[in-house]
């Protein structure tokens, strides 16, 4: 079949990446701040640097590790009806940003720092959202104590959702507890096993380091089944090369240092390779999602992930500043392309603002319903004999008219997804709209949604015994 993606290492760039972070794991090595996985992987035959303090990782570790890594695997949602099984060719599976720290009203500007009830109502409109595939935390629960705040995230998330929920923990004993919150979902740990309705995001530091409670927590998901996401952040010039080809040889490096820790942790364990690598910027020290070379490096790391036949999260869907400045969504559709355009499984970003800093109930709305739009671009097309049809070629040539044609009349609709969705074209706004008219709409429609009385969506049972989870935390 056919399909529109974006492209951007050949394939001797990709071998010469893989190679180069074999060689940066085998040489260089990464720093692991934890006895424990430290003393794991040296058992499945790791050793240790001239200095003692950086793990080295040969190639046969690396290569076996990707023969026992799982796939295609399952993200499994409370109902079963938002089931995600990865990989899936054309469709990429999209969630919310990660964890702003504040909200914003994009309609009036005021803003606040986000609490529990924040990351409750941005639950509810990811449960009332299509396009919203799976659930990760937008904002976090900021008032809780720290040694409760992932768990009361987690236990929010499993009330007032049905579909697959992406966390993070910060330690084993969290990675633990989250798991029974989960079991109770699944129905037991054996169940959550065949059947996780819980990933997690645990994400390597850049460059080459491995925070210890991360690690370990991602020992007890991997030993769950529990899927661990390895969302690697370098940042180009500051955490890693300035280079493209150094930050993606450099990033691969860690996610396959992370799938190492997986698989010598349970052989078979599913495993997400995973970027949210960026441009820096070198004026200011921080980070650069707008700029072209951000979206390049999603595009590579995307191809190396295909490369290996994993599961892939790299894709960071979201209109940012410019969701405010159009009317339509029609207008939003060629930003959102050319995020569409890059070769992922799942995707985050809906929702956020200021570059994931903050969070916007609104931008989520619009951003998903652009997105709707924009991926139709994507999708597949027929490349066979009957789509191609010699003989309406033929017949058409003769008589100087397709339009009668059976095979027109019958493959039109699927064929020009404008001919479904008007707003699905590139070329601006059909009829005028006014500056900042849909994200308008998009607050009228979530304080809508928000406004109906709702109840948890799982019974009071289970809520009860969470909240004796959270209680042993305490």
């Amino acid at each position: 079949m056919g399909r529109a993606r974006m492209a951007f290492l050949a394939k001797d760039e990709i071998e010469k990446a893989h190679a180069t972070s074999l060689r940066i794991l085998s040489e260089v090595g990464i720093v692991l701040h934890s006895e424990k996985v430290t003393r794991i992987l040296l058992d499945a035959g790791a050793e240790l640097s001239q200095n003692r303090k950086r793990v080295l990782i040969p190639e046969s570790l690396v290569m076996s590790s990707l023969k026992s890594a799982k796939r295609p695997i399952l993200l499994a949602s409370a109902d079963k009806k938002h089931d995600l099984s990865i990989p899936n060719g054309p469709r990429t599976y999209c969630a919310c940003g990660g964890e702003g720290v504040y909200v914003k009203d994009l309609v009036s500007g005021e803003s606040h720092y986000a609490t529990s009830d924040d990351l409750q109502n941005f639950t509810i409109l990811v449960e009332e959202t299509p396009q919203v595939d799976f659930w990760w935390g937008l904002v976090g629960a900021t008032e809780m104590p720290t040694n409760l705040k992932y768990l009361a995230e987690v236990k929010i998330a499993f009330e007032h959702t049905t579909k697959h929920v992406q966390a993070m923990a910060s330690g084993a004993e969290e990675a633990r507890r989250s798991i029974e919150m989960a079991s109770i979902i699944a129905g037991g740990e054996d169940a959550l096993s065949k059947r996780p309705v819980l990933s997690a995001c645990l994400c390597p530091i850049s460059p080459l380091a491995f925070e210890g409670g991360l690690t370990e927590a991602q020992v007890e998901f991997a030993k769950a089944g529990v899927p661990v996401v390895a969302m690697s952040a370098a940042v180009a010039g500051l955490t890693s090369p300035v280079t493209l080809s150094g930050t993606i040889a450099q990033v691969t490096a860690e996610n396959l240092a992370s799938m190492v820790i997986s698989q010598m942790a349970c052989k078979g364990a599913p495993w997400i390779f995973s970027s949210d690598s960026s441009a820096g910027d070198l004026k200011t020290g921080s980070i650069d999602y707008r700029a072209f070379e951000s979206l390049l490096l999603r595009t590579g790391m995307g191809e190396m992930g295909r490369y290996y036949g994993l599961p892939t999260m790299v894709a960071a869907p979201g209109l940012e500043a410019v969701a405010t400045s159009i009317g339509s969504i029609e207008e939003g559709v060629p930003y959102m392309v050319l995020q569409a355009l890059v070769d992922s499984d799942l995707g985050s970003g809906f929702g956020g603002i200021d570059q994931a800093a903050g969070s916007s109930y609104e931008q989520l709305l619009v951003d998903a319903w652009v997105w709707e739009a924009a991926r139709l671009f994507v999708r597949e097309f027929d490349f066979d004999d009957s789509s191609i049809s010699f003989d309406t070629i033929r017949d058409g040539a003769i008589t100087n008219n397709f339009l009668n044609k059976r095979h027109t009349i019958s493959r039109f609709k699927k064929e020009f997804s404008s001919m479904v969705v008007p707003e699905a074209r590139l070329g601006g706004p059909s009829e005028p709209h006014e500056k900042g008219e849909l994200i308008k709409s998009a607050w009228k429609k979530a304080r809508e949604i928000l406004g109906k009385p709702r109840e948890p969506l799982i019974p009071k049972y289970a809520s009860r015994q969470m909240e004796e989870i959270m209680a042993k935390a305490k």
